[in-house]
């Protein structure tokens, strides 16, 4: 996120906000952590599809990078989040720029200390210094990764929210191991959290990483 402050200011307001929460800056990190290297995968045989950049392969077998992942993300002790999405999606590219841009990182520190409680922070290890979140971006318009969020009952939830198919961006988070996926992005039905900030945190919550704070009030704002 680009500060608005002078940049003097930005940064004793990030001190600040390290300190209150008990992150320290000389260790802070990104909040999210890719849990698959896709230079570790070979694709199908013959398959062209994707730019060497591609944030979602589809040459690439959507139950290993996801098993992977998996693994991954249970030996970092970290929840997971799996975006289904696809190279040709606006509003994909809009959530990669915007959350997931390595040049400009959501960090640890803001995070848990201007979106996650007191009493959250404190439940986390380190009081949350350390947390962070895997995440693997799958192709949901492949075949194969259509067949995968079917097999996981991610198109379940995207039908109880009335769609027939998985919207992209689609962000879920799972305990890793548990294949029980909580979900609360919505386009087209009843309401969101205004900011995406608080759609993870409330996702952490269900998910049981962190406890439910009834005190911390989140905007919710009608999907459009």
């Amino acid at each position: 996120m680009t500060s608005r402050f002078l940049p003097g200011l930005a940064a004793a307001t990030a001190l600040t906000l390290a300190a209150c929460s008990g992150a320290n800056t000389d260790t802070d990190q990104p909040l999210f952590v890719q849990a698959v290297n896709f230079d570790d995968f070979t694709p199908a045989e013959g398959c062209t599809l994707d730019e060497p950049d591609a944030r979602y392969r589809a040459c690439l077998d959507p139950d290993e990078l996801y098993a992977a992942a998996v693994a991954s993300a249970q030996a970092a002790d970290n929840p997971l989040m799996i975006v289904w999405g696809f190279e040709e999606c606006p509003f994909c590219m809009k959530f990669e720029a915007e959350e997931m841009n390595p040049d400009n990182p959501r960090m640890t520190s803001q995070f848990v200390s201007e979106v996650l409680s007191e009493s959250q922070r404190a439940d986390l290890p380190n009081n949350g210094a350390d947390f962070q979140i895997s995440v693997v971006n799958i192709h949901v318009r492949a075949e194969a990764g259509a067949a995968l969020a079917e097999r996981l009952g991610v198109t379940d939830i995207a039908r109880e929210r009335g769609w027939h198919r998985v919207w992209s961006p689609f962000v879920t988070f799972t305990q890793p191991g548990s294949d029980t996926f909580v979900a609360q992005t919505q386009f087209e039905q009843g309401e969101k959290p205004c900011v995406y900030e608080d759609d993870f945190a409330i996702s952490l919550e269900q998910l049981g990483y962190v406890p439910a704070d009834p005190t911390r009030e989140r905007a919710m704002c009608a999907a459009s």
